[in-house]
């Protein structure tokens, strides 16, 4: 270090100190430390999220991979084991088990001793309900409560599996590996593998299923996996669990979506007020600029002083920062930790480096444009006050500034289309802000005030861009906490909407034809609403546009679409409580829903064909629909036309909500109507309800970090004018008006201010609002006029707020001396 660097930071150091001990570095300071604590608590708790979820998705496959073929797969399972990965097979398959007189169909699973290897299952052995991490032993089975009350048996006695008989060992109440609902045929029974040879159910005709499932707890998983997975044939796809459950995706993806809003914002609020408190800071250091000038010091040396001072303010705000975030987050996740089944995992470093960037990049982005004119102050300026007139390079900076953050937007929202939304609707808005107030501050130029309003107004107008843009950063930050406000709000009332408590819990398929008014009636008795039945037949798409498809060219979830049966429903009926998108519902064809046509590359007019029972079936895409998967009714990738399916056999699902899962009213319906399959959802619906109710208070504690970053936009903008404002005050007094006067014109000044930063704030809050919720949150376009007597009201707030204090402190100051300043 040379000993002119020394000398720099040494200057830079005690400036530093005397201007945080004096206030003046307050504003920026505080917006440095509420950006910081926002990106890095948002950052720590998505970050150990994101890895838990990761953890549990594992566990609903029970492994880190899984393979599943109609062979065995035992080759496969050495191949694994050579690679180092720890191995566990599976067969299911369904079949008829005996219980004296009484007879149920039931998914037969048969696993090993190393099952499962990620998770747990849960047991009742007649005792208490258990959680153990192995399937039942050899002689025993464990059978599903469904199957148990409708085989009228219990715990300790038997029942014949095929040519053997086992002893029910507990009841099983939970199995990681569930999979999909309509994938599984019938309720539970799990035996060891070992006993399945002497069932002699699995015959060269049987209908089975092998799963091999793979995990690994080196640090290399991931590449013995993919090894793994290059050795495989093509009929062999490796599954892996991408995402946690299904159901989870929409609450947890909406809930970080919002939580890299609310950081986001706090950062760009902070900017404002770092714009705002830097450019104040310039101008009260021009004096001080020009003495080091006039004592000698070169315009390098004083950049290079304000340079160290401006990074040594970053990481002075920068540590207590992260800290703050740091200790956010774990109140954050500790309420995830009681959602999910895993524990988080500790945090990774990248929110330290990204809370630091935003410090250092903000500061750098958005005050360093302005202090980079100080070095040119000339020595003049110690007599002769006059601005500095901005340099090239202060602009090239700010814009160099805007990008960086803009990419550090970007990473932190992790979204293109909420960093392009948000930054293009608060960017205009501030535009438009600038625009508005410069020209209705140009009109109160004629505005015929008498009196004490007269002096109020009269300010405003005489700093017409001092005062415009005082206007627009205030109408900015009240801007961005409406917008929090109503996108937190209409969030957090479609989650409640998403799942009410009277949702359906019960899937019922495989219902026939003849057995729809029967049952329809059977669940009126009860008093149970059910969701419409629906036909559904099962066909396998073959054909594209009259060529037979290329599953080949489709990978990840296109090439699991593509290669899968599709449930089919048939008329118009099971798309009425869907939103038709594009097309006509009525037409003759198929209707598709617009997910899987983007997936698959769908478009209308295509022409599908599928194989339905031996017989194709071909029609054009005549619509597209936008289906929520979330309301629990029977919903349908592809609809066709009835004139489409005539002929065909179809079958019928439904759906309905049993209070309680109400087992023995299961029970008394599968009796009645014995070829019918029940699916109970009521475990997945309770973790999906914990899960928003978390991430709703959630959302709740990230959004303070954008109240905080508003009041400092609050700080920065009335401070940086506070000097004249007393100043302005000291003059009136001079020329006779009293204190009372004084204190009225700045109440005049402030409401109109506060009413008019309160009008823009509100229109710009519903428009950028409104398309937020629906581009990137996926919730129904709407604005939301309650914003506008919100917006008004926080204006007024505003001035209430800061009027007292700002009349305290002008009138508290001397006339003569607030003169000599």
């Amino acid at each position: 270090m040379t000993p002119g660097t020394a000398t720099n930071i040494r200057l830079a150091w005690q400036g530093l100190v005397r201007e945080v001990q004096s206030g003046l570095l307050t504003p920026m300071l505080l917006a440095l430390l509420v950006a910081v604590s926002a990106v890095t608590a948002v950052g720590f708790f998505v970050d150990r999220v994101d890895g838990a979820m990761r953890a549990q998705a594992a566990q609903f496959l029970a492994a880190d991979a899984r393979v599943e073929s109609p062979d065995p797969l035992d080759e496969w399972a050495a191949t694994a084991q050579d690679l180092g990965l720890l191995t566990s097979q599976h067969v299911t398959f369904p079949t008829v088990v005996l219980a004296g007189q009484q007879s149920q169909l039931v998914g037969l699973k048969a696993v090993d001793g190393a099952y499962p290897l990620r998770g747990d299952l849960r047991i009742d052995d007649g005792g208490a309900v258990n959680t153990v991490d192995h399937g039942p032993s050899p002689g025993q089975v464990w059978i599903a409560r469904r199957a148990l009350l409708s085989l009228d048996t219990a715990i300790g006695e038997s029942i014949a599996v095929g040519q053997t008989s086992l002893e029910i060992a507990a009841v099983l109440e939970r199995e990681p590996d569930v999979g999909n609902i309509f994938a599984q045929a019938a309720p539970r029974l799990m035996i060891h593998r070992d006993d399945l040879a002497a069932t002699g159910l699995v015959t060269d005709t049987s209908r089975v299923e092998y799963a091999l499932l793979l995990a690994s707890d080196a640090g290399d998983r991931d590449a013995r996996l993919d090894a793994f997975a290059d050795r495989l044939p093509d009929r062999l796809r490796i599954e892996r669990p991408e995402s946690s459950q299904p159901a989870f995706e929409t609450a947890f993806d909406r809930a970080a979506r919002f939580l890299g809003l609310a950081s986001v914002v706090a950062v760009l609020l902070a900017g404002a007020a770092l714009v705002i408190a830097a450019r104040h800071y310039n101008r009260v250091q021009q004096g001080a600029a020009a003495l080091m000038r006039a004592m000698g010091a070169s315009s390098k040396q004083i950049g290079a002083i304000y340079r160290w001072r401006l990074l040594m303010l970053a990481l002075l705000a920068a540590i207590p920062g992260i800290m703050i975030g740091a200790l956010t987050q774990l109140l954050l996740a500790d309420l995830m930790a009681q959602v999910l089944d895993v524990d988080l995992p500790p945090p990774s470093l990248s929110p330290v480096a990204l809370g630091l960037a935003v410090a250092l990049v903000a500061l750098f982005g958005f005050a360093l444009p302005s202090l980079v004119q100080l070095k040119h102050t000339p020595p003049l300026r110690v007599l002769v006050e006059h601005a500095v007139a901005p340099s090239p390079a202060a602009t090239l900076l700010f814009g160099a500034g805007l990008g960086a953050i803009t990419l550090l937007v970007w990473f932190q929202a992790r979204d293109a289309a909420l960093t392009l939304w948000v930054l293009v609707g608060l960017g205009a808005s501030l535009l438009v802000f600038l625009a508005v107030a410069w020209l209705l501050v140009t009109m109160l130029r004629r505005w015929p005030a008498r009196g004490v309003a007269r002096f109020g107004l009269a300010r405003m107008a005489r700093a017409r861009w001092s005062s415009a843009t005082q206007i627009a950063a205030l109408a900015l930050g009240v801007t961005a906490v409406l917008l929090l406000s109503v996108v937190r709000s209409d969030l957090i009332d479609a989650w409640e909407r998403q799942i009410p408590a009277d949702a359906p819990n019960i899937f019922a398929i495989n219902i026939q034809p003849q057995q729809v008014d029967g049952m329809r009636a059977f669940l009126d008795r009860a008093g149970i609403e059910n969701a419409g039945f629906y036909p559904m037949v099962r066909a396998r798409w073959t054909q594209m546009d009259d060529a037979p498809v290329d599953k080949a060219r489709y990978e990840g979830r296109a090439h699991r679409l593509a290669t899968r049966e599709f449930n089919l429903s048939v008329g118009a009926e099971a798309a009425a409580h869907n939103r038709v998108v594009a097309g006509d519902l009525d037409a003759e064809g198929f209707s598709v829903e617009e997910g899987i046509a983007e997936t698959l590359g769908w478009s209308l007019g295509d022409r599908l064909t599928f194989t339905v029972d031996g017989r194709e079936v071909s029609g054009a895409i005549t619509s597209l629909r936008a289906v929520d998967w979330d309301s629990m009714r029977p919903n349908f990738f592809v609809i066709a036309s009835p004139s489409l399916m005539d002929g065909v056999a179809a079958q019928y699902i439904t759906s309905f909500h049993f209070p309680d899962g109400a087992p023995q009213t299961q029970v008394d319906l599968l009796r009645e109507f014995p070829t019918v399959t029940l699916f109970d959802v009521s475990r997945i619906l309770d973790e999906v309800r914990t899960l928003i109710d978390r991430a709703s208070q959630a959302v709740e504690y990230v959004f303070a970090f954008t109240l905080a970053a508003g009041l400092v936009v609050l700080l920065a903008a009335f401070g940086a004018s506070e000097r004249q404002r007393i100043h302005d005050a000291a003059v009136l007094r001079v020329m006779g008006a009293s204190r009372g006067k004084v204190i009225a014109a700045l109440w005049i000044e402030f409401l109109a201010l506060g009413l008019l930063v309160g009008l823009l704030a509100a229109v710009a809050a519903m428009t950028v609002g409104a398309t937020l919720s629906a581009r990137v949150f996926d919730l129904p376009l709407a604005l939301n006029p309650a914003l506008l007597p919100w917006g008004l009201g926080a204006g007024l707030l505003l001035a209430a707020l800061v009027t007292p204090l700002l009349a305290r402190r002008m009138t508290r100051v001397p006339p003569a001396r607030a003169l000599r300043r």
